[in-house]
């Protein structure tokens, strides 16, 4: 299917809360400043493939996910063990290197909690065997080599495209695991179907040693 300009959908939040009297609040209270020095100490101890790792950004763009969905954390991603050690693979807007494009990530977790990148975390554990977790991983690797793009439609029908929540919820879901259920919420303006926040997968019955960093 052909897909005409979209706006990205952080952008259009962003807007909205401009017209909001509480904007103000809000701009301070996600100054870039804000713990500009201070690092998330996560944890890798006990962690297996698949574990899913939440973040709370500390730009605005994250202040708005968090306001909307009335949850803690903005963002998430999936641990994969890879050979240089424990990565998160992602889908995120605004971290491609200038000219490149907006393709799925496997970093660092130092990178993705990275101090101008988050000023708090999680992690938790799909209740599931360890062979499902880690073909949720592996899967999820995947596409990160077929290099998928991020989806700045937020449409949850078509995979051809990945937003990180989008991108938890399929590779579960592949492997026989439905972590949001019917949790799906409007998202009027900026998406053609309703969307799924972090806070929907963090509210999931399945997950299991929720452990915030």
């Amino acid at each position: 299917m052909r897909r005409g300009h979209k706006v990205p959908f952080y952008f259009i939040l962003v807007n909205m809360l401009m017209l909001n009297a509480t904007v103000c609040l809000l701009c301070s209270a996600c100054s870039k400043s804000t713990n500009a020095n201070e690092r998330v100490q996560y944890d890798t101890l006990g962690l297996r493939n698949g574990d899913l790792l939440f973040r709370n950004g500390c730009g605005y763009e994250s202040h708005v996910v968090t306001n909307i969905s009335a949850g803690d954390y903005s963002h998430i991603g999936i641990a994969y063990r890879a050979a240089e050690g424990w990565c998160v693979i992602h889908a995120v807007p605004g971290e491609a290197e200038e000219g490149k494009p907006e393709v799925l990530k496997c970093e660092s977790i130092a990178e993705f909690y990275r101090a101008d990148r988050a000023k708090a975390g999680a992690c938790a554990r799909v209740h599931c065997t360890d062979s499902v977790a880690d073909a949720a991983a592996r899967h999820a690797m995947r596409l990160v080599e077929r290099r998928v793009v991020f989806d700045n439609d937020y449409d949850i029908e078509d995979s051809s495209q990945l937003y990180c929540t989008e991108l938890v919820r399929l590779v579960y879901a592949d492997c026989g695991v439905d972590l949001c259920e019917e949790r799906r919420h409007s998202a009027p303006l900026f998406a053609q179907s309703e969307v799924i926040y972090p806070e929907d997968i963090w509210s999931s019955p399945y997950l299991i040693h929720k452990k915030k960093f």
